[in-house]
Order: structure tokens, then C-alpha cells, then sequence
């Protein structure tokens, strides 16, 4: 007589049927093992012929053996759980896409700040004065923010690959009219030609990426390696800038659809036709259930934000952003008004800047892993060494000779800006950690709209301070974000149901 085991074990790995019902725990051994016919409790099934044992001992035999298979399967069980688990927590998406992804953001900061050293020239052209050119950066921001909502509402009906596709078609029409603000000769289109730009940049859709296709242990490091591409986003634009005003002086074009001024435009409509062809051939979409905003109101029952957790990583949000922009237009202010540079020399300096700062960020990718505790800890940690860094500002410009206030004052903005751009990794990191999964969509969309609205901020801000005001509001930026930091420091712990 044959002998089949069942065992029930806590923890093994579903068993599901083909009408897709599942049973967790139950293992049937229908088939004996090598190992059970060994042991003479299937010793019929396998053909061959039966060995009498007395009952007591052949009960007491598939006794044992039953607690034995049930304890290994239940340790495979348990094994592979954990594997599963680590499997999930350490997830990444396809290179290519993720490459485009990460470009993405490279592109929105080199769009940002491409038109910097020459805004104020550009709108004094058309009847604009220096704030006006502050309006024109902190632009793109403000239609970004309203762009948050547009990029939902359309990933309703659409994939992620074709919103990507809308978004970026957009940008390259926002790109030719600025470029054409020239020829019309009406300066208010350089306004609205930033505004469509800024609704059409998709800055929430990277974060949103990584949110859904990254695990946790390596989302930290990804989220680093955004926030380095947006800063050397910042260097390559003024780059770009000093580079084709250098080149169209030297072959003598300048008139109404081409000269120094224009010319971003042109040039970043032609990069983001490139992006385009990308992301048709490269990008791999994502499925519709996944992207598609859910019901207000979906959250799972008993779900909610922790609103002092929350509330901390939206003011570092919006608070780093906001001294990347002012530290921007400052130092092209200061280039050009106080030392008297050119276009194209003041624009170096700030890719100089921002370049250090983006390869700073960049090797913390990895770095950061391994001497960070954890994000609230370098949360708090940036914040402090952010008040150090603002020191040499405030005397910067009071030196004998413009190498030494060239050499502090680039020195104390390296700082402050590598700071900037290390804490607003650590804190869009921790707003996906903070909340359950059921609430990651919406914490993103607010994440996105508090750096949108620091940028805009930092722009008007940039442009009105002068030698006088510029430390002290930077420092006391830096000093509310300490005590913001010690005082929710113990809140910002990862939530038990983040993925």
C-alpha cells in the first residue's frame, strides 16, 4: 500500500490553480521523492515489492518523516520568500529606458538655464527690464507646475511612452517660438513660449519612473543619479550658451531669427527632436494599469500621510531648488554687472560651477550608500554643512582684486550648490519611502510641485538680490532647514507598507 504525505507549511510559496485561485501554505506530495522511497513510505507507488513493517513502527516512521518534509519545505519556503523579496527591493528597470528617463531631466535643466546669460539682454531688446528677465526663467517652472496636473490627466487615456512623445513634441514647439520672439519683435511671447515649455518639460514623469520600476534599496541611488543629471543639466546649458554666442560672433550672424539670443532656442528645439527620435525606438512602455492615475480617494482604508514627515521633505524640496536657481542668476549677475564679463565668459563660469557640482552628485550615487546611515540622516547632516557653506558669501565680493572674489565666492557657491543638490536627492528619495504604496502617485505629484515652485522662486529671487542681500537670505534658508531637519528627524522613518 502506497503512502502519501501532506504537508501544510507556514510561509511556502503560493500554489495557484488554473482559475487563478490561490493557496497559500498547502504542499501535496502526490509523487513520492527519491528521498520518501528511501525511506519505505512509498515504496508501493515506485512498483517494486512492499517490505512489512508492524504498524506501530510504519505510523510512527511517516510520522517523522512527514515533520522532516514538512521542516524542508517550509525552509524552502521561507528561502525563497526571502529571495523573492530581495528580488523586488532591489528591481531595475531596462537600461535603455532608464537612460532615457535620466537624460530627460538633463534636458529640462539644460532648457532652464540655457537662456540665463542672456535673458536680461534678450529682454531689454524687447522692452523688458532685469525683473522681467527673472520672469522669463522662473517661467518655466510656474508652466511645469501646471504641467504636473496636464501629465496626469492625459496618462488617463494614454501610455506612458505616448505622453512622453506629446510632451517632448511640445517642447520643441515652445523652443521655435522663443526663438522667433526675435522676428515679432512682442516681448511677451517670450513668456509664453517659457510656459508651453515648462507644460510641456514632464519633470514629474522620471520621478514617477523610478517610483514604479525601482526598488527600494537601489532607489536611493537612482534618485542621486537624477538629481546629478538635472545639475549637470545646468552646467551644459550655459555651456551651450557661451558656445554659440562665441560661434555666431565669429562668423558675423546676428539678425532678427538668428543671433545670441535666439539661438538656445533653435539649438534646444534641434536636441529635443533628437530625444524624440529616442525615445520611438529605445524606450519601452509601460502598462496602462500601472501609469494610469487611480479614483480619488482609492487608498487603501486606514491610509494616510504623515504630515510632519511630509511636510519636512517638501520645504527641503522646494527650498534646495529654490538656492540652485538663486545661485545661478546671481552668479551671472555678478559676472556681468560687478566684474564686467561677457556673456560668453560669465556663462563658463556658472557651467564650471555646475558641472563640479553635477560630478559631485554623481559619485555620491554609490558613495553615499555606504557612509550615509540613511537619507534622514544625510538630510540633516547636508543641512548643517549648508550653514558653513554660506560663510565665505557674505565677504566674498569685499576682497582686493577679482581673482581672489572670483576664487571665494565660486568656492562658497560650489559648496552650497553640491549641498543643494544632495539634499534634494535625500529628500525626493525619503517622499517615496515616507508613505504606503496605495499613496506614492500623489506624494510624487506634490514632491514635483514644491521643486517646480522652489525653481520659480529662486528665479524672481535671484534676480532682485544684490551683493548685500544675497548671503543672508541664503543662510537663513539654510538655518530654518536645520531646525526643520532636528525637528523631524524622528518622524522621517520609512513606512512599513513602502515598495
Amino acid at each position: 500500500m502506497s503512502t502519501v504525505v501532506i504537508a501544510t507549511v507556514v510561509g511556502a510559496p503560493a500554489l495557484r490553480q488554473e482559475s487563478g485561485e490561490a493557496h497559500r501554505g498547502a504542499v501535496s506530495l502526490s509523487e513520492p521523492s527519491p528521498a520518501v522511497r528511501s525511506l519505505g513510505l512509498a515504496s508501493g507507488a515506485s512498483g517494486g515489492p512492499v517490505t512489512p513493517t508492524p504498524s506501530g513502527a510504519s505510523t510512527s516512521g511517516s510520522v517523522s518523516a512527514a515533520a522532516s518534509i514538512a521542516a524542508s519545505a517550509a525552509s524552502i519556503g521561507v528561502a525563497g520568500a526571502l529571495t523573492a523579496d530581495e528580488d523586488v527591493a532591489n528591481r531595475m528597470p531596462p537600461l535603455g529606458s532608464l537612460a532615457l528617463l535620466l537624460l530627460l531631466p538633463l534636458l529640462v535643466g539644460t532648457n532652464l538655464v540655457i537662456v540665463i546669460p542672456t535673458a536680461d539682454d534678450y529682454s531689454h531688446r524687447l522692452g523688458g527690464d532685469q525683473l522681467f528677465g527673472g520672469l522669463m526663467i522662473s517661467s518655466i517652472p510656474l508652466g511645469a507646475w501646471i504641467g504636473i496636473y496636464l501629465n496626469q490627466w492625459m496618462l488617463r487615456g494614454m501610455s506612458f511612452k505616448s505622453v512622453l512623445i506629446v510632451i517632448t513634441a511640445g517642447t520643441i514647439f515652445g523652443n521655435v517660438l522663443y526663438a522667433l520672439a526675435g522676428l515679432m519683435c512682442f516681448k511677451w511671447t517670450l513668456l509664453i513660449s517659457r510656459v508651453v515649455i515648462g507644460l510641456c518639460n514632464g519633470f514629474s514623469l522620471p520621478c514617477m519612473y523610478i517610483s514604479l520600476t525601482v526598488g527600494l534599496k537601489r532607489r536611493s541611488e537612482v534618485v542621486l543619479y537624477f538629481s546629478a543629471a538635472t545639475t549637470l543639466g545646468y552646467a551644459v546649458g550655459p555651456t551651450l550658451a557661451a558656445v554659440l554666442d562665441v560661434f555666431l560672433k565669429s562668423v558675423r550672424v546676428h539678425n532678427l531669427v538668428l543671433d545670441s539670443d535666439t539661438a538656445p532656442g533653435w539649438f534646444m528645439a534641434l536636441l529635443y527632436l533628437i530625444f524624440l527620435v529616442l525615445i520611438v525606438i529605445v524606450f519601452e512602455d509601460l502598462p496602462m494599469h500601472a501609469t494610469q492615475p487611480g479614483p480619488r480617494g482609492s487608498a487603501n482604508a486606514g491610509d494616510r500621510f504623515p504630515l510632519l514627515s511630509s511636510c519636512a521633505a517638501f520645504w527641503h524640496l522646494f527650498v534646495t531648488s529654490a538656492q540652485l536657481t538663486m545661485a545661478e542668476v546671481y552668479l551671472v549677475f555678478v559676472g556681468q554687472q560687478h566684474w564686467g564679463w561677457s556673456i560668453a565668459k560669465s556663462a563658463l563660469l556658472l557651467a564650471g560651477l555646475m558641472f563640479c557640482s553635477g560630478v559631485i552628485n554623481m559619485s555620491m550615487g554609490k558613495l553615499g550608500q555606504r557612509i550615509m546611515r540613511s537619507d534622514r540622516a544625510g538630510l540633516l547632516g547636508g543641512s548643517i554643512f549648508s550653514c558653513v557653506a554660506c560663510i565665505p558669501l557674505s565677504w566674498s565680493l569685499k576682497l582686493q582684486g577679482v581673482i581672489a572674489e572670483v576664487s571665494v565666492l565660486s568656492a562658497g557657491l560650489l559648496m552650497l550648490v553640491a549641498l543643494a543638490g544632495l539634499n534634494r536627492a535625500f529628500a525626493l528619495a525619503l517622499t517615496s519611502k515616507l508613505v504606503p504604496s496605495s499613496l506614492k502617485r500623489p506624494m510624487n505629484e506634490w514632491a514635483t510641485v514644491m521643486m517646480t515652485l522652489g525653481r520659480a522662486a529662486g528665479g524672481v529671487l535671484g534676480a532682485v538680490l544684490n551683493a548685500d542681500s544675497f548671503a543672508p537670505a541664503m543662510l537663513g534658508l539654510c538655518v530654518v532647514s536645520v531646525v526643520v531637519s532636528v525637528a523631524s528627524h524622528k518622524a522621517m522613518k520609512p513606512n512599513d507598507k513602502a515598495d
